[in-house]
């Protein structure tokens, strides 16, 4: 390709970018602000690495590069809940990366700014990876023989310029950057979508690879698992140790904690990277098997470029370069932001605040970010070339790790000491520096050889104590991290110390003016809003607070001092991290016990609402019903009244009428005395009960009612005893059965059987049945559909549910209705039966 049209697609590119995160910061907003766009985001961690070096990893080691991915999958099982925490805390501190987290848990002193500088120095093979990755690239699609130390020179500048654009617009950096997340998810698409379509062309073109490999031997061990003792520990050590940088890597942090919108986009986040990883995966193994195959004198770090011009596709190879600088952008401008927060916060603000120079802190931050940038180039000059992409990535992953021991204790036990965690962590420096960093130096030829033989066999910086066996690697991990642990552990078990803070109290007003010096008015006035109704320590917390995230919490501290007083009565040796993880705790206990309140007081407003509704339809109901036959009565009385001639078979029907009349009424009061003492609360007179008797004194009792709507009344009876109400339970069925007899056509079943540890009733009619649009409403109050209080049903169906059964209607035709009891017992023997 010719290399201008390159660097011009290049540069509009990255104008693309641009003009997505300037999207972002004003009508985009609303998509950066989504979960999806919050998930994405968390793809900065695929950087060149991934879209490069993956494949040439898997060419050479097989699936050797899936632990990488493995990790922070199995870390995401804990997001919800360790982030979560995490969200707790930065949100009441403004905390802005995991060194704030340690001055906060372990209180003043060296072991923040050692994280911070050495968070920097440990990342420059990671940054210095991004800039081989473009300049590879590059040369390799321009054709040019340029040297790769000087376009990589140019890649250094140029996104450290990106970085500049992107995420120091303000001085505050726990203010959130909608156009830069926007940006980042907009990347994280654009290498998934390239890399994706770079195996799908080499997948249709040349076919599947796989039958060819296991045809030759030599790339046997490309498809097959480790082997022995120590292909299996590697393997379970990069798990280990990719898990950890997803936690502890700056730019991880910056959009999992700082760029976070809502704490509910945690759990969607927990299940869509790793989605993400498996879908960005899915071509990495046929890439690097068809690179060996046709291509075995190629860096196998090209592969992804190399296969599409292979397959006679130049436009997919320019889209494949787009994805690579995609994800070394994206890892570019957010690790370089996080790193040049970490430098100004805990290493440049105490200078600056000595020499009063606070004021060009934004500009230090802008310098900090060139100086990282530039850093990661003279590693690259160094010992860049010396290493595949994935080697330099990992030298940066076991440094990110030493953070875990102090970060991860602090954050879960009370006994981790700031004498144990700085103990750990300068062990953890000092033989990740030699098992590691000085060995890179060494293999470019920048110190001599010897030094990797060590000045003993047991001093050998890649065989600490005769360890063999294992890969650099593995074994610079194993060991640094297992005494940084170690020591961590040992001495805060040794020290028992708490950090002592003295709590701080002050004016609001001055607090105020402090904030306008150095964050400007809009701070102060944002502060003074917020400050209403806070006491001068609550007030104080809240200025140190916004003071931290923009200047680090050491040069907040010591500003805070000219403006505040100690707290009168303060003791101050309560660990602050507890302290906020309580106060966190307690305000989301308070805030859901205030919705359940809220909501208990809701459901009581509508049952109040319901009961009265209830009330008045029972007295509306009531009355109806009851005006019928009253009415019948009284008409009838008048009759038999005023006409004592009337014949004898006319009275005697009249009679008859009357006696019908008033037994309608006297069941009507019946159900209404059942329904208000049943709203009481009904009491239970258990003992045992012969169940198919029962049955059969309903079906007696029903009889009369059954023989003058002529219906035949049939029953299937199993012998069958439990313990319960008779009396209860003998309503249930005549509720029951008497709502069958009026319904049915021509005949009413009843049965009795035995249904595992319950007893079954059925009662079934041949009648039309229930309507498919009233079955909710059949046992509701006063839902009739058939005239009458509708309480039968309700009535039993509430004192099933009173005696441990239910009531239900079945499908089918007629009506069918279920009834069960449990099966109770007296007493049980040893064996519960």
């Amino acid at each position: 390709m010719n290399p201008w049209a390159l660097l011009l697609g290049l540069f509009l590119y990255l104008g693309l970018l641009f003009l997505v995160a300037l999207w972002g910061e004003g009508r985009g907003g609303r998509w950066a602000k989504g979960p999806w766009a919050y998930a994405l985001s968390l793809a900065v961690y695929a950087t060149a690495w991934t879209f490069l070096g993956s494949a040439g990893r898997a060419a050479t080691e097989g699936a050797t590069f899936l632990p990488i991915y493995l990790g922070p999958t199995l870390v995401l099982l804990l997001w919800p809940w360790l982030h979560g925490r995490l969200l707790a805390l930065a949100k009441t501190h403004r905390l802005t990366s995991w060194a704030d987290l340690l001055h906060l848990r372990y209180g003043p002193g060296v072991l923040a700014p050692l994280a911070a500088g050495f968070l920097v120095v440990g990342l420059l093979p990671y940054l210095a990876l991004q800039l081989k990755a473009i300049a590879q690239a590059f040369l390799f699609l321009s054709g040019e023989k340029a040297p790769l130390a000087d376009v990589a020179l140019l890649t250094a500048l140029l996104l450290a310029l990106f970085a500049i654009l992107f995420g120091t617009r303000r001085l505050d950096p726990s203010e959130r950057h909608p156009g830069l997340v926007l940006a980042v998810a907009f990347e994280s698409l654009v290498k998934l979508l390239a890399l994706l379509l770079v195996g799908a062309l080499v997948l249709l073109s040349l076919g599947n690879p796989f039958p060819l490999a296991q045809a030759r031997p030599h790339l046997h061990p490309l498809l097959l698992p480790p082997e022995r003792l120590s292909g299996h520990l590697a393997w379970v050590s990069l798990v280990f140790l990719s898990g950890l940088a997803f936690l502890f890597l700056p730019r991880q942090f910056h959009v999992a904690v700082v760029e976070n919108q809502d704490p509910r986009h945690l759990p969607q986040a927990a299940w869509a990277f790793p989605l993400y990883l498996l879908l960005i995966n899915l071509p990495i193994l046929p890439l690097a098997l068809w690179g060996r195959l046709l291509l075995p004198e190629e860096n196998p770090d090209l592969y992804v470029l190399a296969l599409p011009l292979l397959a006679g596709s130049p436009l997919l190879a320019f889209l494949a370069f787009l994805g690579a600088v995609s994800a070394a952008t994206a890892m570019v401008v957010v690790e370089g932001l996080a790193l040049s927060i970490l430098i100004s916060n805990h290493l440049l603000s105490p200078l600056l605040l000595r020499y009063r120079a606070l004021g060009s802190l934004l500009l230090w931050r802008r310098l900090a970010i060139l100086l990282v940038m530039l850093l990661a180039y003279l590693y690259f000059r160094l010992a860049g070339e010396a290493y595949a992409l994935v080697g330099m990535g990992l030298i940066s992953f076991a440094a990110v790790a030493q953070l875990a021991p102090a970060g991860l204790l602090g954050l879960f036990w009370r006994g981790a000491t700031q004498k144990g965690a700085l103990a750990g962590l300068v062990a953890g420096i000092l033989l990740w520096t030699y098992t590691l960093f000085l060995p890179a130096l060494a293999r470019s030829g920048w110190l001599p050889e010897a030094f990797l033989e060590g000045p003993h066999p047991l001093l050998s910086p890649e065989r600490l104590l005769g360890l063999k066996g294992l890969d650099p690697i593995t074994h610079g991990f194993l060991v640094s991290l297992g005494v940084n642990l170690a020591l961590t552990l040992g001495v805060s078990l040794f020290s028992r110390e708490r950090p002592q803070r003295e709590g701080r109290t002050g004016e609001v007003r001055e607090l105020a003016a402090l904030l306008e010096r150095v964050l400007g008015r809009e701070a102060a006035e944002g502060f003074l809003q917020e400050a209403q109704g806070l006491s001068g320590r609550e007030a104080a917390l809240r200025a140190e607070a916004l003071l931290s995230s923009a200047i680090g919490p050491a040069t907040a501290r010591l500003l805070l001092l000219s403006v505040t007083q100690k707290a009168a009565g303060e003791e101050g040796y309560a660990p602050l991290l507890e302290e906020a993880a309580r106060e966190s705790k307690e305000v989301r206990a308070y805030a859901q016990a205030l919705e359940a309140a809220r909501r208990e007081l809701a459901e009581a407003y509508e049952r109040l609402k319901a009961l009265d509704q209830a009330k008045d339809e029972l007295l509306w109901a009531v009355s109806h019903e009851l005006k019928t036959p009253l009415t019948a009565v009284r008409a009838l009385a008048e009759i038999l009244r005023d006409h004592p001639d009337l014949p004898e078979a006319e009275r005697s029907r009249f009679t008859a009428l009357l006696a019908k009349e008033a037994a309608r009424l006297s069941r009507l009061v019946e159900e209404v005395l059942a329904y208000t003492r049943l709203q009481a609360g009904p009491s239970l007179e258990k003992r045992p009960t012969d169940l198919k008797a029962l049955a059969e004194e309903a079906l007696g009792l029903v009889t009369p009612l059954a023989q003058e709507r002529g219906i035949r009344l049939e029953g299937s009876l199993a012998p069958i005893a439990t313990l319960t109400d008779r009396d209860r339970a003998l309503q249930v069925l005549l509720n029951l059965l008497t709502n069958a007899v009026r319904h049915a056509q021509s005949r009413v079943r009843l049965e009795l059987i035995p249904k595992g540890q319950e007893a079954l009733f059925r009662v079934l009619d041949d009648g039309p049945g229930v309507p498919k649009e009233a079955r909710h409403l059949v046992f509701e109050p006063f839902q009739s559909l058939s005239g009458g209080t509708g309480l039968g049903l309700y009535l039993a169906r509430r004192l099933a549910e009173a005696l441990g059964g239910r009531v239900y209607l079945e499908e089918g035709e007629g009506g069918a209705f279920a009834f069960t009891l449990p099966l109770e017992v007296v007493d049980a023997d040893s064996f519960g039966g």
